[in-house]
């Protein structure tokens, strides 16, 4: 063989190795709960980084209408996976669609209501007389009557006003209501740009309801177990990265990810800051990223069978799996 000849074959192996790489690539869809913000931040750099195309998948990650919308669409087929609130997917597996958590990543419960910094508001107790906002597909929904009765209220007690999602932050902002009732960790970033704020968390007032992660379909499970180990490996990678002090990697991953859309940097990092603290639970403390606890699950079930959320008699394994936690 000649040295030419050599080179020659040498450079069509290469070309070759690059095109089955290529082909090689699984193509998968994603989908998010809403428009871009710092809880997307896993999802957005383990693209930018090239994690997922280590991984041999090509992710097209989309921006969502809301959790009921994005699990809809990942029961249906539409979607393979979806990034959702954990509590709302449960209220959805029980209503048939054969949904699982696949990754907790904020595993504690960020349900709550959002009131002035200077006000005199510090409990849910303080709440009485005061004009709060919340929209009908709230995930609220089935927990504000617990959640008043834990504190010792009814809904005589509070002046509750449904509101389009759309205007409800603006609502509060402008000051026309005391409090808002949504994802505090979510929101305070947002509202704190006009008016300071801090939270009421429905989880000091016994209201056990996951916050996000990671869902697929069953048949996908366990049809694909490869792909989803794969997946989920990829973006606990990426918020492992992220949470080692690189959050500004992390907003400006969002960022790059919608060029199109003029997207506020302290925003979205004040969410992936405020979003750490509800990462663990005690009941998850010492384990990796994504696990999630039966314990937790136990309590979860117990509060949305109380509030009529689901029907009674549900068990943890219904609802999730650790099989792809590391």
């Amino acid at each position: 063989m000649t040295l030419l000849t050599g080179l020659l074959m040498a450079g069509a192996f290469f070309v070759l190795a690059q095109s089955t790489s290529a082909l090689a690539q699984e193509k998968l869809t994603a989908r998010l709960d809403f428009t871009p913000a710092g809880p997307h931040a896993g999802l957005h750099l383990a693209v930018s980084k090239g994690w997922f195309k280590e991984a041999g998948l090509e992710v097209d990650v989309q921006d969502g209408r809301g959790s009921i919308n994005t699990i809809q669409l990942v029961a249906a087929g539409q979607i393979d996976f979806g990034w959702a609130s954990l509590g709302s997917m449960a209220i959805a597996r029980d209503a048939g669609m054969r949904v699982k958590s696949v990754a907790g990543i904020y595993r504690k419960g960020d349900l709550a209501i959002i009131v002035d910094a200077k006000s005199n508001i510090r409990t849910a107790k303080d709440l009485a007389g005061k004009r709060l906002v919340v929209f009908t597909a709230s995930p609220w929904m089935p927990f504000i009557d617990p959640f008043l009765k834990n504190a010792g209220m009814t809904r005589n007690d509070v002046n509750i006003v449904f509101v389009d999602p759309t205007a409800m932050f603006s609502n509060y902002a402008s000051g026309q209501s005391d409090g808002v009732m949504t994802l505090g960790p979510f929101g305070i970033p947002i509202v704190n740009i006009n008016r300071e704020s801090r939270q009421v968390l429905a989880a000091d007032y016994g209201i056990a309801f996951p916050s996000h992660g990671l869902i697929a379909r069953e048949e996908m499970i366990a049809s694909r177990p490869q792909t989803v180990q794969r997946f989920v490996t990829a973006v606990l990678r990426a918020w492992d990265y992220i949470l080692a002090g690189r959050e500004g990697e992390g907003a400006d991953a969002v960022i790059a990810a919608r060029p199109g859309i003029k997207l506020n940097r302290d925003v979205i990092l004040g969410q992936i800051n405020m979003y750490k603290d509800f990462i663990q639970t005690e009941n998850t403390k010492g384990r990796p990223l994504g696990w999630q606890s039966d314990k937790d699950w136990e309590a979860a079930i117990k509060t949305m069978e109380t509030a009529g959320a689901l029907k009674p008699g549900k068990k943890p394994e219904e609802f999730y799996t650790n099989q792809f936690i590391k």
